[in-house]
């Protein structure tokens, strides 16, 4: 498994950790229960865990540490988390028309919300892309 590959597994593995969190977080407000914020704040350690175990992947030695392929695999993700962010942002434009009505409102102070949501949704869909196409194939570097 090269660099890449463990760190988009750090990545994945983080941010699925803390978006099934974040999902119970919200159950549990809904449901009034109360115990959401424990919920919220491992959510916060799960994401940060991720991405600092994303960060200490040491860089591949040896003579050779990427080719074509693995430029093409780069190439092929970053469309991918491009492909997604733009979904995200529609999707994310629509949603209170549809949810609140032509004449709802939305506070301003949610909308740097939408550029976190991009950066997180972009980061997913290029570590599942990387994972997707390392894993396709007779031929993995290892």
């Amino acid at each position: 498994m090269n660099r890449e590959q463990k760190r988009a597994w750090a990545l994945v593995v983080g941010m699925s950790l803390a978006l099934l969190f974040v999902i119970i977080a919200g159950l549990l407000h809904l449901l009034d229960v109360g115990w959401s914020r424990p919920f919220v704040c491992a959510a916060a350690v799960a994401l940060g865990a991720g991405v600092i175990a994303c960060l200490r992947v040491k860089p591949d030695t040896g003579a050779v540490t990427s080719d074509e392929r693995d430029k093409e695999i780069e190439k092929s993700a970053y469309l991918a988390g491009f492909g997604a962010v733009y979904l995200f942002v529609i999707v994310v434009s629509f949603a209170p028309i549809a949810i609140l009505g032509e004449d709802g409102s939305i506070p301003v102070k949610y909308m740097p919300g939408l550029l976190l949501g991009a950066g997180l949704c972009q980061a997913y869909a290029m570590s599942i892309a990387t994972l997707v196409k390392y894993g396709r194939g007779g031929d993995r570097h290892e």
